[in-house]
């Protein structure tokens, strides 16, 4: 069964496995080695210490030939035309949408926080909406260490007031 880690830089990253197939986010492959880099940042609009970061991200993918998935080679038509939305609203969204074209069956993500309070509030729908995408087409997503993915803002089912997490912080299709 194709499994899968999407990798962010947030805390727990350096909890993800090395012996499935990894996607780092942004400029992760900068501290760990990936199977591909997903960033699609659009860093014209950043300042220049992000658009050097980026860019020695490349080179690094590069020089590994390591895939560098980015807003030129993304396959964006494909998966709107597959998915039929365009609802996208970071990094994050993009990878799993493309985890679940490319047919992996589990997804588990690690360093992925987007914490309420901060810029990755506005953040936190797309990814639970490609979550919610990845369970309903019968993929596992498993939410590892801490993270507000597929997590209510008490951490309890509504209504019934039970827990969401059964065992640690994961989230797994029955």
């Amino acid at each position: 069964m194709k499994r899968l880690a999407i990798i962010g830089k947030a805390s727990g990253w350096r909890d993800a496995p090395t012996d499935i197939e990894t996607w780092g986010l942004t400029q992760l492959n900068l501290r760990r080695d990936v199977s591909r880099v997903i960033d699609m940042n659009d860093y014209s609009l950043w300042g220049e210490k992000e658009a050097r970061d980026a860019a020695a991200s490349r080179a690094k993918a590069k020089e590994k030939g390591i895939p560098y998935v980015d807003l030129q080679t993304y396959p964006i038509e494909k998966i709107i035309a597959h998915f039929g939305t365009r609802y996208f609203s970071s990094t994050v969204d993009y990878a799993l949408a493309l985890a679940i074209y490319e047919d992996f069956k589990i997804i588990d993500l690690y360093g992925v926080l987007l914490l309420t309070g901060s810029e990755y509030a506005y953040q936190k729908p797309g990814a639970d909406f490609w979550c919610g995408v990845a369970l309903g087409r019968g993929c596992a997503v498993n939410v590892h260490g801490y993270s507000n993915i597929m997590k209510t803002q008490d951490g309890k089912m509504y209504g019934y007031g039970w827990p969401l997490e059964r065992k640690g912080n994961e989230r797994r299709k029955a």
